[in-house]
């Protein structure tokens, strides 16, 4: 049998013979959320997203998607985290470079709302 069959069937017998626990569960729940939520305040490419597809669609992605389960201050509300040492957000007009302008635009993605 491969090592790998016999990793995965070893941790399937040790998820079968535990037990649940539900303060344990609620735990894991609660430092997942802290993990969220400190990981969206802080994702290097919410600048770009920002800079990409606007400062509203990169919060709802970041927040709603990416990390689901973060809570979102209202100190956070008003910061872009830089990207890249620069200060997030667009580019300042003079920062821009001339850009080629094609007849085809190009589609917002759009985002699954991830909360009920």
């Amino acid at each position: 049998m491969p090592a790998f069959q016999r990793y995965v069937g070893a941790h399937v017998d040790m998820l079968r013979q535990t037990e649940p626990s539900v303060p344990q569960m609620d735990f894991v729940l609660d430092r997942q959320q802290a993990y969220d939520t400190y990981s969206a305040e802080r994702d290097p490419a919410t600048g770009l997203f920002a800079s990409m597809f606007g400062k509203e669609w990169a919060d709802q992605f970041v927040y709603n998607f990416l990390f689901s389960m973060s809570e979102k201050s209202e100190s956070d509300s008003t910061t872009v985290p830089a990207m890249g040492g620069g200060h997030g957000g667009p580019p300042s007009p003079s920062q821009q470079q001339p850009q080629q302008h094609s007849s085809r635009q190009q589609p917002q993605p759009e985002i699954a709302n991830a909360r009920p």
